[in-house]
């Protein structure tokens, strides 16, 4: 076999990032002001068409070192107090899955458009209630599944919608952690990711082959995930790695495409046919240029936060439908629950029949 190698991928489509302040910015307040929020989330908000009207935590001393660090116009010590400003359009929540419930819930019933960190609630009932509740105030309710905005897997999803590509035919996805003692924040705190991105590539799942195994509450698990599409996925969800380890692999029916980390991109397809070259292999690839300082390499636009912020504050400025959105959030805890009631070793679930 030959393998010709170019490097002339089209990067990502460029992220609208904002330069400047217009009168029709939207005015923001961020729930949580931990970690999470102050290295992610916060500091992505300079990307958008926002304006950081305030920030709230209940450790007076973080919300005012937020305040400071980020220009917002007020530190606030309580939810009910931000929601009080009437200068606020919209709310993102950060904190854990019970805030984003609570908070996200009380921003909704007060008129604003929100957007919640994954996940969305520790329970299906949680994410469901959330999704009552943007129904009920007809407000748009977004959850945060950075791994779709994130550069590399945009132009994944780009390769994967041109016709050379062909139809997908499966999906392999490796997300694997630390350990993380504990099925359930294993699933909402990491897995998550992996869930929701084969659902997003691969579509609506059916039935899904898991193995699980508990070595002292750190847990591994292997799915195989039939898709409604014809798509079979397969997903290594250890708690028991190294650091982190994150891979992603689909395959067309002409192509196949690679993402190593959020770094590294692989983009192969079949060569035309020839008696000299009767099985040639095109291979392209793209990473991001990291020694040039443009707005796109920002650490916040490759991992994908300043995106997901940006398509957020956009739909709510023009009015558009956010995604991904609570019902995506809601499908992502169905495969949970029906995966964290799976017994030990393995078994065979279908959602179709799934009552969580």
């Amino acid at each position: 076999m030959t393998t010709r190698t170019r490097s002339d991928l089209p990067a990502p489509e460029p992220v609208a990032i904002a330069d400047h302040n217009e009168p029709d910015d939207v005015g923001v307040g961020v729930v949580g002001c931990g970690v999470q929020s102050t290295t992610a989330l916060l500091p992505s908000l300079r990307h958008t068409r926002s304006r950081l009207v305030a920030v709230c935590d209940l450790d007076s001393e973080r919300a005012e070192f937020a305040r400071r660090r980020f220009g917002a116009e007020a530190a606030c010590a309580s939810v009910d107090e931000l929601l009080a400003r009437t200068d606020l359009d919209a709310v993102i929540v950060v904190g854990p899955p019970a805030l984003h419930v609570e908070a996200g819930i009380a921003a909704l019933e007060s008129g604003r458009h929100v957007f919640i960190e994954k996940p969305p609630g520790e329970s299906l009932a949680d994410a469901l209630a959330l999704r009552e509740a943007a129904h009920s105030a007809d407000r748009q309710l977004m959850v945060g599944f950075n791994k779709r905005c994130a550069s590399a897997y945009r132009l994944a999803a780009q390769l994967i919608a041109e016709p050379e590509f062909g139809e997908v035919t499966s999906i392999e996805m490796t997300y694997s952690s630390f350990p993380i003692p504990g099925l359930r924040l294993h699933l909402t705190d990491m897995s998550i990711h992996a869930l929701d991105m084969v659902r997003w590539l691969g579509g609506e799942p059916a039935r899904i082959a898991c193995h699980k195994r508990d070595m002292d509450d750190n847990h591994v698990i292997a799915l195989t995930v039939e898709h409604e599409s014809g798509v079979v996925s397969r997903l290594e969800l250890s708690a028991l790695a190294p650091g982190l380890r994150e891979r992603l692999a689909v395959t067309g029916e002409g192509a196949a495409v690679q993402v190593d980390g959020v770094a590294r991109l692989i983009y192969s397809r079949q060569a035309e046919l020839s008696a000299e070259e009767p099985n040639t292999r095109i291979t392209r690839s793209w990473a991001p240029e990291l020694s040039w300082p443009d707005k796109q390499n920002d650490t916040q636009v490759l991992q994908g936060y300043a995106t997901e912020l940006i398509a957020f504050c956009d739909a709510v400025r023009e009015g558009r439908q956010v995604s991904p959105s609570i019902d995506d959030g809601v499908a992502a805890m169905r495969m949970i629950e029906a995966i964290a009631a799976a017994p030990g070793g393995m078994s065979v679930l279908d959602l179709h029949t799934q009552h969580v």
